[in-house]
């Protein structure tokens, strides 16, 4: 996957965009009331993931981010969370700004990546970073999970199309292909913001002892092709890539190339304009089926309770979610049963589902991160203050926000009512009696350490 040399001229755009984003008040970065993130920063050079289309994708997306259609509609996004009941609380209140201008870019991901003429292998739903030049603002929502790098890739149900991939060993713990009959938030409201037509996992492909592997994308039958995705005749569905994470210092994202080998006469590519009206277009859905997504399904909730997990469809494991709510001197407890899988996830997101800084801070972790206690199990700490445990579970600041477990990869067998093992809020100064023996403890040199580790881990991504 060497990169076109030509597409790298797209990148000299990158400073006047920003100039001008920050000129119209988007602010690259966190609200004024919140230390403002780092990026994850790494030098000019082509990787998996930052390969010239990428770049020349997020050079486009961030003029779509400073056009007039995105900044007025990130505007209406923040007075809808301001009206919203979380709107009014002081968490929801200090991340309205971070969780706007991230779901805003968000959008314009999709909507960049929509020419399924020219279809393209996107990441998407990511932490801010820094490459060739460009500064990317964060871009998750709807409790965007940290263990995966996720890409997208549109096609159009009236042409044929094949992914041509490789795995560098050691790839992820799963790879997975999802293809949803539209974009996340923009249909009638369900568990998964949308609906499932079909899922492909490395388990189940055929893939050369080299790595290689070729996924064909039409609306015909498999016929006996083996790693086949059938799309519906027509329309335009999303087919969701993720890459699973068990640990982020040693896996490494797939390379993956998409080309279009049939259809329908060749359109002309969109303009920057007809993008930013698309982009503002999904936001205004977006944003809303979001906001309604949290209060039907995590708000609805009683605060800082776990419930028994629920199965996800296409082989994708179990996960529960909700949201925490605590006092300044007080913690919450939780252990958890892996159950065999792979992956056990905990992250913590902002009360808008856009997750806590976690390229250097611990506001998830994963089956690698966490420390187990000695029968297995895994306890975990959310506090808005360091308790001093190293699974810590760190809310960057604030009291409160929404959380999410995901087990992935189960065996056979695993039960979902055997998941959750104990929960309980404790005073902080009771804590080291409520927590199991031979729970590890950090000191504030320790943490610096771990935070160190985690980031170095997560610029992986950028350069392998």
């Amino acid at each position: 996957m060497m990169p076109d040399r030509r597409m790298m001229s797209h990148t000299a755009c990158a400073v006047p965009v920003l100039a001008m984003a920050m000129a119209m008040g988007l602010g690259l970065s966190t609200p004024a009331s919140a230390a403002p993130a780092p990026h994850a920063a790494m030098p000019a050079k082509a990787s998996t993931l930052g390969n010239a289309r990428q770049i020349k994708l997020e050079a486009q997306a961030l003029r779509i981010l400073a056009s007039p259609p995105m900044v007025e509609e990130i505007q209406r996004v923040e007075a809808l969370y301001a009206a919203d009941p979380q709107g009014k609380t002081p968490t929801g209140k200090a991340t309205i700004k971070r969780a706007a201008r991230s779901i805003a870019m968000a959008a314009i991901q999709y909507a960049v990546g929509e020419d399924t003429d020219r279809p393209a292998v996107m990441w998407v739903v990511n932490a801010p970073h820094d490459w060739s030049g460009l500064a990317v603002p964060r871009s998750g929502y709807g409790i965007d999970n940290p263990d995966n790098v996720y890409r997208n890739i549109m096609v159009d149900g009236a042409a044929r199309y094949v992914i041509h991939g490789r795995v560098k060993k050691p790839g992820p713990a799963e790879l997975h292909f999802e293809l949803r009959d539209s974009i996340p938030g923009t249909t009638a409201m369900a568990a998964e913001g949308g609906k499932q037509l079909a899922t492909l996992r490395s388990d189940a492909m055929q893939i050369a002892a080299d790595g290689r592997f070729t996924i064909t994308v039409d609306s015909e039958p498999a016929n006996g092709r083996p790693n086949h995705l059938q799309t519906p005749a027509n329309g335009k569905p999303l087919l969701v890539v993720r890459d699973l994470f068990t640990d982020w210092a040693t896996q490494n994202p797939v390379a993956l190339e998409i080309e279009r080998v049939g259809g329908p006469a060749i359109t002309a590519p969109p303009s920057d304009d007809r993008i930013a009206r698309r982009a503002a277009t999904l936001l205004s859905q977006m944003a809303p089926y979001w906001v309604a997504y949290d209060n039907q399904y995590v708000f609805a909730k009683s605060a800082n309770q776990i419930v028994t997990p629920r199965v996800r469809p296409g082989g994708r494991g179990f996960s529960t979610s909700g949201h925490f709510s605590l006092a300044d001197d007080q913690a919450w407890v939780i252990t958890l049963a892996p159950l065999g899988a792979v992956s056990l996830g905990f992250q913590l997101t902002d009360p808008w589902g856009v997750a806590y800084e976690y390229a250097d801070r611990t506001s998830s972790l994963s089956t690698a991160q966490a420390k187990p206690n000695a029968d297995g199990s895994i306890t975990y700490v959310i506090s808005k203050k360091d308790p001093g445990v190293y699974n810590w579970l760190d809310p960057e600041g604030h009291a409160a926000g929404i959380y999410a477990v995901r087990w992935q990869s189960l065996p056979p067998g695993a039960r979902a009512e055997d998941a959750v093992r104990a929960s309980k809020v404790v005073a902080l100064g009771q804590l080291k009696q409520e927590l199991p023996n031979g729970t590890q403890f950090v000191n504030p040199a320790e943490r610096k350490v771990q935070r160190a580790e985690r980031a170095r881990s997560y610029a992986r991504r950028l350069s392998e």
